[in-house]
């Protein structure tokens, strides 16, 4: 199955926005199966889709909104890499707690009904150990 670049370039940018408004959230969650495959992993090991989905929901007072700098995209072996700006922002106050450049690439691949899934991702943060740890810490689960 060949996917031309705009299908995947209105498929990332419908993720990003989604990922913010969705992932995060309990209810709608599941709708963002649309996305991710069943079998997504990730290099920090997490190996499917619903170890991703508790990861995401780990986090209940933050939310993480990513912002596109800039896609490249790779058509005809189904890769994307995004140059994005993450902003962990306080649900009850908006208030953005940091800002931190990553990159992040996408493989992605189409499903069994040959509908476009990203299949992994491998995140690099920007090189700012401080803005990493913030981050981390930020993230970590609350005991």
């Amino acid at each position: 199955m060949s996917f031309s670049y705009d299908e995947i370039r209105e498929f990332m940018l419908a993720y990003f926005p989604s990922y913010a408004e969705k992932a995060q959230d309990p209810v709608l969650q599941p709708e963002m199966d649309r996305f991710y495959a069943p079998d997504i992993s990730f290099d920090n090991g997490m190996n499917s889709r619903e170890q991703w989905y508790r990861a995401c929901l780990s986090h209940p007072a933050v939310v993480d909104v990513l912002t596109v700098e800039r896609l490249c995209i790779d058509e005809r072996n189904l890769f994307v890499s995004a140059m994005v700006t993450s902003r962990p922002t306080e649900r009850e106050t908006g208030k953005v707690l940091l800002e931190i450049g990553m990159n992040a690439f996408y493989r992605l691949k189409a499903d069994e009904e040959g509908r476009l899934k990203i299949a992994r991702i491998d995140v690099f943060l920007e090189s700012d150990p401080r803005k990493a740890a913030q981050m981390f810490e930020i993230y970590a689960p609350k005991r």
